[in-house]
């Protein structure tokens, strides 16, 4: 799409350098191009339109300062200054160099002294008089006479296209002018205006089929005319990649982001997304790093919380059909998104929307941890709860580092997710979490034991021997000793059972408060195991002539 417009762009007459005069005459050219885009599609108080124009008038100041009076030559398909076509375009309406040279101007000259305020009228005549108009009583070089602009000069030919060629012609005192064409009308002294009769007002009122086609036609063109506006800019991205265009033209197409994310026309947001991404990928290809260098930027910026805060407004109610036009234009922005993509995540919103915003924000984290690390600073216990699933999705190192230190969290709850996500991403850490089955905590302490029971698995078993043989102290629970041998007979092996014996037949080891406690658990592991070695220990208990260890042992095999 831009490739095909970019045709009808400025081109150059050969391949030869440009000097310095040409070259800023057609810097003020492309200033003069864009800034009327601007005023055909925005109202003039617009901040893109007062930003287009003091632009404009900041190129035209310096070329006089430089160089002296700038003038245009004017052809039906071209603009020449200095000899060499600045721009080349078709012969057809709508197009500047087409649209002076119908009106008979031949050339234009700005000279010095000129003020935004005669910029605006000129590109405001331009405008009005684009398209030739049956209705028009006038044309360019009648409203450039009445308008007066003081510090243009303009040559009119001796006859110029739509004007009767026998009308007289008065030249303009102050536009240095060598013709102006200005057609006299004749009117009849005894002409009298008809009146029209009055209007049925209930004959004009609109029926709701009609109406809805009304508004489906406006809405189709104001998509046409948003459709050619981007165009154009991205056109002069590609075209024009000095510096000044490039600061100019971008600081639009930020305002224009963030208006379409305002207005929910996601459609228009990935076209200004796709687009400029295609410009980028052109001058870095071609190696044009300071265009580089600004589009780089532009992604910064509009990954703030600032330019994505309309998103804020209607997240919660986006339609479901919307999902993938959003999941693309969260493909553009940048790790630094990931704060404001937090904040739409504190909303109450459907699952979907909040596994489309977890999603968006892991592969941001992917490319850049540390605006993740920053958010989960948070207050918002919920809010960090979620992220802690985005952080187990995470490779490397650094998110396990990250992972641990939450294990400590002052919230129960946060300590709990973050368990979660250890054990969903690197099982075999259970060893640097250990320490934990002693954490005042209960739902932590189960947590672990939880998890280490959850398969055989050789690290958590010699974790367990070792924590009930040397670590258990007196003040333990008897719920939490019988929890962990419960947990060593699902985790364990044959390799438990001579401890697990000599724990349930007491051998002098065991000092006799946690007795009871000890030969439970170690009867319920034994159990757990379920070898015949393991079965074997339970049944010589069951024979033993000690009546509470015969009842242990018959509770567990029964």
């Amino acid at each position: 799409m831009v490739a095909n417009t970019e045709e009808r762009r400025l081109k150059t007459a050969s391949t030869d350098p440009v000097d310095e005069k040409s070259g800023m005459a057609k810097k003020v050219l492309s200033s003069l191009l864009l800034a009327r885009k601007h005023y055909s599609l925005y109202p003039e108080d617009h901040t893109i339109c007062v930003n287009a124009l003091e632009h404009l008038h900041s190129q035209i100041g310096t070329y006089l300062r430089t160089h002296g009076d700038l003038r245009f030559e004017i052809d039906k398909d071209r603009i020449v200054s200095q000899g060499e076509v600045i721009l080349s375009e078709p012969p057809e309406e709508g197009t500047l160099s087409f649209t002076l040279f119908r009106d008979g101007i031949r050339w234009l000259e700005f000279t010095d002294g000129i003020d935004p305020d005669e910029l605006k009228k000129f590109i405001s005549i331009i405008n009005k008089y684009s398209i030739l108009s049956d209705k028009s009583d006038s044309d360019i070089v009648t409203a450039f006479w009445e308008t007066r602009l003081l510090h243009m000069k303009y040559e009119v030919a001796d006859f110029s296209w739509g004007v009767d060629q026998e009308a007289t012609t008065t030249p303009s005192p102050d536009s240095g002018s060598k013709g102006h064409a200005l057609p006299q009308r004749n009117v009849s002294a005894d002409w009298t205006p008809q009146t029209d009769p009055p209007i049925d007002q209930a004959s004009v009122v609109l029926t709701q089929q009609e109406t809805a086609m009304m508004q489906t036609m406006v809405h189709i063109e104001e998509e046409k005319v948003s459709t050619a506006y981007l165009n154009a800019l991205f056109d002069s991205l590609l075209q024009y990649r000095e510096q000044e265009n490039f600061g100019v033209i971008l600081k639009v197409l930020q305002e224009e982001f963030k208006s379409s994310l305002d207005r929910g026309d996601f459609s228009a947001t990935i076209k200004i997304l796709e687009n400029l991404n295609y410009v980028f990928d052109t001058c870095k290809a071609d190696i044009v790093p300071k265009a580089v260098q600004f589009i780089e930027n532009f992604f910064l910026t509009i990954s703030s919380p600032q330019s994505l805060a309309p998103l804020k407004d209607y997240w919660t109610n986006i339609d479901a059909s919307q999902f993938e036009k959003i999941k693309q234009i969260f493909k553009f922005l940048q790790p630094e998104a990931i704060g404001a993509l937090g904040l739409l995540l504190q909303q109450n919103q459907s699952v979907q929307l909040q596994q489309l915003l977890m999603e968006a924000i892991l592969s941001l984290a992917s490319r850049d941890m540390h605006p993740l690390e920053t958010l989960l600073k948070s207050p918002d216990e919920k809010l960090v709860q979620s992220l802690i699933r985005v952080l187990a999705g995470l490779k490397g190192e650094r998110p396990l580092k990250v992972l641990m230190s939450l294990v400590r969290h002052p919230s129960e709850r946060i300590r709990q997710e973050a368990l979660k996500g250890i054990f969903q991403r690197d099982p075999d850490h259970i060893h640097e979490i250990f320490n934990l089955i002693d954490d005042r905590d209960e739902s932590i302490r189960r947590l672990i034991l939880k998890h280490m029971g959850q398969s055989r698995n050789q690290a958590a078993e010699r974790f367990l021997l070792k924590y009930l043989e040397h670590q258990i102290t007196k003040n333990t629970h008897s719920d939490h000793v019988i929890a962990c041998f419960t947990t060593l007979g699902q985790c364990g092996s044959s390799r438990s059972i001579p401890f697990l014996r000599q724990t349930l037949f007491g051998t002098g080891w065991l000092p006799s408060f946690g007795k009871k406690a000890h030969r439970m658990g170690a009867a319920i592991a034994l159990s757990k195991i379920g070898t015949k070695e393991a079965r074997q220990v339970l049944e010589d208990a069951g024979r033993s002539f000690y009546p509470s260890l015969r009842r242990i042992a018959r509770k567990v095999i029964s």
